[in-house]
């Protein structure tokens, strides 16, 4: 009996010492590992005076700052609790980012004239003045063996109740390490290595210039880091927003791109911003930024295109043809600033991809197959075939025989695609299109909705090149669309498909694009945007352009001015008074 007394209590005080083992060691493994939070004392905004800054919430740990825009590391500044970080109006401080002259091929002025099709040297400068600044601080608290317990970023715009190029419109500071944008090898928003590795290619070997390649390269082609695509090149950012009050809207980690063809090699450029687990803990992106209730997986800065001095031919297409049976991105007029240096005027734009089709159209996001230039954008394996086959079946068949165009009106949304080339048609697009810049966009399978049915549905994009010109007020696009489209072509041909389409061009002239609307848009476009714009232009022309600015205005006036008359001129002479008034066409 003793024995077995004994036994008994040394397996219950063995258990008592595991059980107070275990405790003890979740007890130190928490404090350990307790959560740290860090804060600012105050939030990231606008400010008329200076800021005293200080790092909250560090629990006793270790803080390291920087205000250049790299990521916060122990090589930092270190933080002292008793020696708040001042904060002052920025701008005065050198240039740093936006002295640089490798954001471009066209800053190589000898190459460019030698080697350049088609393209003059557009004139950029770097900043002969300092540029506005606003202060970006970033800081991380980090344990005793070295780990990071957390990361915070902050953006202050000091003393800019005075600034001008501000008022009536977003601002949006995007903070990422230097080397994600300018690094030799990395950078995406430089030449670099990747155009060092292409001159033989671009140039020849011999110096003498590779006829093949360069034919129609313009320099804004040439390859370079900024012209790389795909995840690869994607670099980790923190976006923050605020709205035309000075209110934060959003400030996020998130993925950056550099965005567009041609305008790549263009300054400044646009930048796409990609919402991901990895960088935000999240798919989409936590603030509506564009309607109520659609939260974006993607938004763009989107710099203009070629149109990216005045940045005005976009935003008015999609503004002005916003209620037409097509698509259209919202586009909000936004002042960027780049690891806290003045970037020049955008617009913050949607984007189209799945997620946008199904968000505004009801659809199923993985039933979404879009179709852009040719090439599939979204959908699976080898679906552009869907799209080849209805441009092969309406342009291989006779649609006067109404069999064929009632199919050709199950293919596609027939109201989408007149509402699309006429207001192209409208605007006098011309060039690179419609060969290209188009997009269309159907479900895979029927989902029994409005826009379920599997009907190819048409998507406006990238007008900032031949369009709205004044010296194409009279042009005749009848003649050329038929010869760039075969679909349009075949179409054409059926009496229908004319007659509707010759009334719905007439609609987006005497109610869309009215003396009314277009005098309104105008309006409000040189209140919200001349000085914004000559603010982007003095940073990267040293040029404000501010009659350059209403020149613009003034010919876009004119176009609309004598386009209605031009329209009816140019239905009249392809379709013939007699048809158009036997179909109840007027002017």
């Amino acid at each position: 009996m003793e024995v077995s007394f004994i036994s008994q209590s040394k397996k219950i005080t063995a258990g008592f010492i595991l059980l107070l083992t275990v405790i003890m060691g979740a007890f130190l493994t928490g404090d350990s590992q307790r959560t740290v939070h860090l804060g600012f004392s105050e939030k990231p905004g606008y400010y008329d005076e200076v800021i005293e800054l200080k790092i909250l919430g560090s629990d006793g740990n270790r803080v390291y700052y920087t205000l250049d825009g790299s990521d916060p590391g122990t090589d930092g500044i270190l933080y002292e609790p008793d020696k708040p970080i001042i904060l002052t109006d920025a701008s005065a401080n050198p240039n740093v980012y936006s002295a640089r002259t490798d954001t471009s091929t066209a800053f190589l002025s000898d190459l460019v004239e030698t080697y350049s099709s088609g393209a003059e040297e557009p004139g950029y400068t770097v900043p002969d003045y300092p540029v506005d600044k606003c202060n970006v601080v970033r800081a991380a608290a980090f344990d005793k063996k070295g780990n990071c317990l957390d990361t915070i970023t902050g953006v202050y715009f000091v003393g800019f109740q005075d600034k001008i190029g501000y008022d009536k419109i977003y601002t949006a500071s995007i903070v990422t390490d230097p080397d994600n944008l300018f690094d030799y090898d990395r950078g995406i928003y430089v030449t670099g290595s990747t155009f060092e590795e292409a001159k033989d290619t671009i140039f020849g070997s011999d110096g003498e210039g590779n006829d093949s390649v360069l034919e129609h390269r313009s320099w804004y082609w040439w390859t370079s880091n900024y012209s790389n695509r795909g995840i690869e090149w994607e670099r980790e950012a923190v976006v923050t927003i605020f709205d035309e009050g000075k209110e934060q809207v959003l400030s996020e980690n998130c993925g950056i791109r550099i965005q567009g063809g041609g305008s790549r090699g263009m300054l400044p450029k646009s930048i796409g911003c990609y919402a991901r687990r990895d960088y935000g803990g999240s798919y989409n992106f936590q603030t509506p930024l564009f309607q109520e209730e659609i939260y974006p997986h993607k938004f763009v800065f989107f710099s203009g295109g070629d149109d990216n001095v005045f940045k005005l031919m976009d935003y008015l297409a999609n503004t002005m043809e916003k209620d037409l049976a097509f698509s259209t991105m919202d586009f909000i007029p936004c002042a960027v600033f780049l690891n806290g240096e003045y970037w020049g005027v955008y617009y913050m734009t949607e984007n189209y991809n799945r997620d946008f089709i199904s968000s505004h159209y009801n659809v199923e996001e993985d039933n979404v197959i879009m179709v852009k230039n040719g090439e599939l954008a979204e959908g699976k394996g080898q679906e552009v075939r869907l799209f080849e086959e209805m441009v092969s079946f309406i342009a291989g068949n006779d649609m006067t025989l109404e069999e064929n165009y009632e199919r050709a009106c199950r293919l596609i949304d027939v109201d989408s695609y007149i509402d699309y080339y006429a207001a192209q048609t409208y605007i006098a697009r011309y060039g690179d299109w419609p060969g290209g810049n188009y997009a269309a966009w159907r479900t895979r399978k029927s989902e029994g909705s409005a826009y379920g049915d599997c009907r190819w549905r048409w998507m406006l994009f990238d007008v900032n090149s031949g369009a709205l010109a004044v010296d194409m007020v009279e042009a005749d696009i009848f003649v050329s669309i038929p010869q760039s489209d075969v679909v349009f072509q075949s179409l054409y041909q059926n009496e229908a498909f004319r007659a509707k389409f010759a009334e719905r061009l007439l609609y987006i002239g005497r109610e869309i694009y009215s003396e009314e609307n277009c005098q309104a848009f105008l309006e409000d476009y040189v209140q919200r945007m001349r000085e914004p714009v000559a603010a982007g232009s003095l940073r990267f022309y040293n040029d404000a352009r501010r009659e350059e600015f209403d020149r613009n205005v003034e010919n876009i006036s004119l176009f609309f001015e004598g386009r209605y008359d031009a329209i009816w001129s140019s239905l009249t002479e392809n379709m013939g008074e007699e048809w158009l008034r036997k179909n109840g066409i007027q002017k």
